[in-house]
């Protein structure tokens, strides 16, 4: 418990690494579930409030904990909505890899942060993961984007749009959660969750969309989605997040968009060339360049 309650560097950045690991299942349970984007982020969040509420009656823990708490899990919340809403679309457009794999460009999102509000010096790498971010990007769309489909191009600029959201949403989660115990932060995850699932239900019925869902099956992986990726990832994450960079974070996160390209590639058969391929390795290396991008001053800050 003492791990949990106060893991420390190292176990932090293991227990971020479980979580993302986990949130790299999340593209092939909404692709499974077989409902509808703004569907799937609702029942992400809904089914996973059980889950949450049980874990801070074992904990012992207070839901209230103060306007402050309140109001930031509110932001998080409109940002988590249009972050899950906009990465689901793009999943069913453009397929489950590559949406993650853009996606995760939010590296860049907590690394403007870094420099321009925690005044981190700009160093070489992540001056040259900015070029290398693009020519990787070109590799994987650009080559292809004049003869692409419509819902090609849009899942695309859906993806790049949800790593604005998701940027943002890490680092309004990491503001939340660094003053707080365990419960306090099983507590948070569960008002933003809250929170998300009033607001994603909303877009849901203002889009006219439906809450249907086709069958046990389909209850099935949502109810797999919200548990390990919602509630048990989540959990790993909020945890770790307090005592961990955000230019960290933003590295250890890599583990998803890659582990998403693998799912997508063995169970969805994604088809690929070589071009493409080589377009996601230097994505994934900009990215990379991008989290690392720390000064040896940030790199031994940990919370």
């Amino acid at each position: 418990m003492n791990i949990i309650q106060n893991p420390g560097p190292v176990y932090s950045q293991l227990l971020i690494v479980t979580g993302a690991l986990l949130i790299s299942l999340s593209p092939v349970f909404v692709v499974l579930s077989g409902v509808s984007a703004t569907s799937s982020a609702f029942y992400r969040m809904a089914l996973s409030l059980p889950a949450l509420f049980l874990l801070l009656f074992l904990t012992g823990g207070k839901l209230w904990l103060g306007m402050r708490q309140c109001g930031i899990a509110l932001l998080a919340g409109i940002f988590y909505t249009l972050d899950l809403t906009c990465w689901h679309q793009s999943i069913l457009l453009i397929g489950p890899g590559l949406a993650t794999i853009l996606g995760n460009f939010q590296v860049f999102v907590l690394a403007a942060f870094s420099v321009f509000v925690l005044h981190t010096r700009v160093t070489l790498r992540l001056i040259l993961a900015i070029p290398v971010s693009i020519i990787g990007l070109y590799l994987i769309c650009g080559v292809q984007w004049s003869a692409a489909s419509d819902d090609f191009q849009l899942g695309v600029i859906l993806a790049l749009t949800t790593a604005f959201w998701y940027g943002g949403y890490v680092l309004i989660l990491r503001m939340l959660q660094t003053s707080f115990d365990l419960e306090g932060k099983i507590a948070n995850l569960c008002m933003v969750s809250i929170f998300t699932t009033i607001i994603s239900g909303l877009v849901v019925i203002g889009s006219g969309d439906t809450f249907s869902v086709p069958g046990v099956g389909s209850w099935l992986y949502l109810a797999g989605y919200a548990v390990i990726c919602q509630v048990i990832a989540w959990l790993l994450i909020s945890i770790g997040i307090a005592h961990t960079t955000p230019i960290k974070v933003g590295l250890i996160l890599l583990l998803q968009p890659a582990g998403a390209f693998i799912w997508d590639i063995f169970i969805f058969r994604l088809p690929f060339t070589s071009v493409t391929l080589l377009g996601v390795v230097i994505t994934l290396g900009a990215i990379y360049l991008g989290s690392t991008s720390t000064s040896p001053g940030e790199r031994s800050e940990t919370g």
